[in-house]
């Protein structure tokens, strides 16, 4: 078991030093908030399924009757709740020689630590989407696919054709997303509300959207990208891996079908001595779950 002992922080317990600093960094806030659907959960595991649309509605020669019909069972989702949990033990000599507090500290480190791994885990959604070996739709695929089936027949895109981001290629993935249909072949209301890239990609992005004149021209055109999307913004996440995949996401990405992150258990903190040792001991514990079901409003370019 790792226990912090006095031999192991000989600094902190040393007279007239100034001052010890733990390793604490100012961390990113928790942007994935604004990306999924986030509910609370008292159960073992959460489960939910959709149903289509109805069709269009057909015409009817005079004297004829109404033609009814049925809605179709979409696909089930299960999310499973993960327990996450680390600690930290401290001897009680370190910190009765502890000098300057620092010893004290470790139950906020352990609530940086939680922090950064839930950026990790939520971000694994888009950082494996376009595979199948962690996260995958309702319908087994990838979550984002050139074909995922349409409950009423045929298939429907979510991905784009891989290619580093551009005024062009922005333009023909806001197209795409908005062109999408529902599973029984009607048009989808949506227009794309989040532009979600990597650092490497901010400045590109902004240029893309901020810009008066289209960027990548010389002939002074309107970026009409500004002007006919205005409310499309720019989410910069870090801890995107792929540095040229890019993502648009709609207000209706975080559906009661769509993306949701289930939270079983918050993150809890506990603290106690060992009454054999003296030893401090911390613990942080939480439990949840990230899945997505029906990937509509969800639009991804891998990059090049």
């Amino acid at each position: 078991m790792a226990r912090e002992t006095r031999s192991r922080f000989t600094d902190v317990i040393t007279p007239g030093l100034f001052a010890v600093m733990t390793e604490e960094y100012k961390r990113f806030p928790e942007t994935w908030r604004e990306l999924v659907n986030v509910k609370k959960s008292t159960n073992t595991y959460e489960e939910c399924s959709f149903l289509s649309s109805l069709g269009m509605i057909p015409h009817l020669p005079e004297g004829t009757g109404v033609v009814y019909q049925s809605r179709i069972q979409g696909y089930k989702k299960r999310w499973t709740h993960d327990t996450w949990g680390g600690g930290l033990r401290i001897t009680q000599e370190a910190i009765e020689d502890d000098r300057y507090n620092v010893m004290e500290s470790g139950s906020r480190e352990l609530g940086v630590s939680a922090r950064e791994t839930r950026h990790v885990r939520v971000a694994s959604i888009w950082n494996t989407g376009f595979g199948t070996t962690e996260h995958v739709a309702g319908d087994t695929l990838a979550i984002f696919s050139a074909s995922h089936p349409k409950l009423a027949g045929g298939t429907w895109s979510n991905l784009a054709t891989a290619a580093n981001l551009s005024y062009s290629v922005l333009q023909s993935m806001i197209m795409a997303f908005e062109n999408q249909t529902d599973h029984q072949n009607k048009k989808i209301i949506q227009t794309p509300m989040i532009l979600l890239v990597a650092p490497a990609n901010e400045f590109k992005a902004l240029e893309l959207l901020k810009s008066i004149g289209i960027p990548e021209s010389a002939q002074n055109e309107p970026n009409a990208v500004r002007l006919a999307r205005p409310r499309l913004r720019m989410i910069v996440w870090p801890y995107l891996t792929a540095n040229n995949a890019t993502f648009l996401h709609g207000d209706n990405a975080r559906m009661e079908t769509g993306l949701i992150y289930f939270e079983r258990i918050g993150v809890t903190f506990a603290k106690e001595g060992d009454f054999d040792t003296g030893d401090a001991k911390f613990k942080v514990r939480w439990r949840d779950s990230v899945e997505v079901n029906n990937p509509i409003g969800m639009y991804g370019n891998a990059g090049l």
